[in-house]
């Protein structure tokens, strides 16, 4: 016989308690001759040895009740030929698995089962007609598939599965398409997504909880954060079939603190959406700067080198009183910086004209804004130690234009946590593989039903628990009818 739980066989040792509470409550009586009443000590001899008798019954059978109560709560199973059973359990295609488990367990041998999940979990020796019921509420896992020699493996063939196994049990379908859902653009105010594998005929649909917030039948869709209040949601794409890594939670993008610092001869910005605004005296107020900020350098004609700080965000804005600029200022609109952070049309067509500038041209960076002359207006260049350094020579004239809301989210979207939207993809349908490389006198092929099928309710009543159990219960009526004889 094996036990499930075996540590509960302990329990059966309080069963000699109950003869050692016997003795230790009997009490010696000390007999008192009386010569009327002699003739009564042979009923009462027979009467003593029945009672004796009784008492120790009793004793037995409020033992049985104890050691039989902890045998049904160690789970025996009478010794029979036990079969290794291996349940794929990867995330891909478990959360439907009322779909394909039921028909994969009709399939099995009627039997008694060493069952074991990914990572080499074990859940227990079961039978065949308690492995539905087990494994209704089993999570799922991305451990590897344990090698079981000569064992029966079910699953459902998405993911690669190992060789080695007596028989593989795998439903008999076709492939399944698995989306991969990628960031195309990320910003404070807005996130895209679109299916990097295709096919796109499907509808995308982003709720916060139950409430549709966005439905888009394009191939991208687009999250526009600025009207959404929520800062949590979640996505999903019709097209896909593996729904497990289908819905994707995604959160709102933080928007970094905007500190303004100003040089000390330069009048303080008014309408940029700032947090805070300084004016600089000493490189002892920079060290006390957040890291996680952008910092806006009003009228510098140089960066402090106490804010070139591992991953540090700078915008530094010239004062322009040197020389005059009579070039014209054209984009250049192959930086993805344009069309990222321009919105509209109209909008894209309106670039700062300065008529002031500092008279540095910016070859070292990444130019922005460039005149007809070849002179670098504006750009923007990373660091060894990844600061991000965005100059600009000229002042700022219009705070108001769109060119420096497009500034601001550009910084913001530098700092972004990309680790924040969690996108989970299973990878590709393994399926075909699988068959193909496993032995073909080997697999065993199931149905995939097209309707959800409850929990069978074949499962066996009696079995070596509740019969433990049971007779535990008869011990203990036998006991009470003797105690009241």
């Amino acid at each position: 016989m094996v036990f499930e739980t075996p540590q509960w066989l302990w329990g059966t040792a309080f069963a000699l308690f109950v003869p050692v509470i016997h003795l230790l409550g009997r009490r010696a009586v000390k007999p008192i001759l009386i010569p009327s009443l002699m003739w009564l000590e042979q009923f009462k001899t027979q009467d003593r040895r029945r009672n004796t008798l009784k008492e120790w019954l009793l004793v037995l059978l409020r033992m049985l009740v104890i050691a039989l109560f902890f045998l049904s709560l160690s789970g025996p199973r009478i010794a029979r030929a036990i079969t290794p059973l291996l349940i794929d359990n990867s995330p891909a295609l478990w959360s439907q698995r009322s779909y394909w488990l039921p028909e994969a367990i009709e399939e099995l041998p009627k039997g008694t089962y060493a069952v074991h999940v990914r990572g080499g979990i074990s859940i227990g020796i079961l039978r065949s007609d308690e492995l539905e019921d087990a494994l209704k509420d089993w999570p799922a896992s991305t451990a590897p598939l344990q090698h079981l020699d000569e064992a029966i493996l079910l699953s459902t063939g998405f993911t690669s599965i190992p060789e080695g196994a007596g028989t593989y049990y795998l439903p008999d379908r076709a492939l399944l398409f698995n989306g991969t859902i990628a960031l195309i653009n990320e910003n404070s105010r807005e996130q895209s997504f679109t299916i990097t594998n295709g096919p796109y005929n499907g509808v995308w649909e982003v709720r916060d909880s139950n409430h549709l917030i966005v439905q888009e039948f394009d191939s991208i869709v687009h999250i526009p954060w600025g009207t959404i209040a929520a800062d949590e949601l979640f996505l999903t794409h019709s097209a896909d079939s593996i729904l497990e890594d289908n819905q994707q939670k995604l959160h709102r993008p933080k928007r970094l603190p905007i500190i303004v610092l100003n040089a000390s001869a330069v009048p303080r910005l008014t309408v940029l959406p700032f947090d805070e605004q300084l004016t600089y005296t000493n490189s002892i107020e920079l060290q006390q700067l957040p890291s996680s900020a952008i910092i806006l350098l009003n009228g510098f004609s140089f960066i402090p080198e106490d804010l070139k700080r591992n991953g540090a965000v700078l915008l530094r804005i010239a004062d322009g009183e040197k020389e005059r600029l009579k070039d014209i200022t054209y984009p250049n609109l192959e930086d993805p910086f344009f069309n990222d952070f321009f919105i509209g049309a109209s909008e894209r067509n309106r670039w700062p004209n300065p008529n002031k500038w500092s008279g540095v041209n910016l070859t070292h960076v990444q130019p922005l804004l460039q005149t007809t002359s070849g002179k670098v207006l504006a750009g923007y260049q990373k660091l060894e130690n990844g600061t991000i350094i965005y100059e600009q020579t000229f002042p700022i004239a219009d705070e108001g234009h769109p060119y420096y809301k497009a500034l601001l989210q550009w910084a913001s979207s530098l700092q972004l946590n990309k680790d924040y939207t969690e996108l989970l993809n299973y990878g590709d349908d393994q399926y075909f593989e699988n068959i193909m490389r496993l032995d073909s006198a080997k697999v065993h092929y199931f149905n995939w039903s097209n309707t959800t099928l409850k929990v069978r309710k074949s499962v066996q009543f009696w079995t070596e628990s509740k019969i433990a159990l049971a007779l535990a219960l008869f011990c203990a009526l036998i006991a009470l009818i003797f105690a009241k004889i």
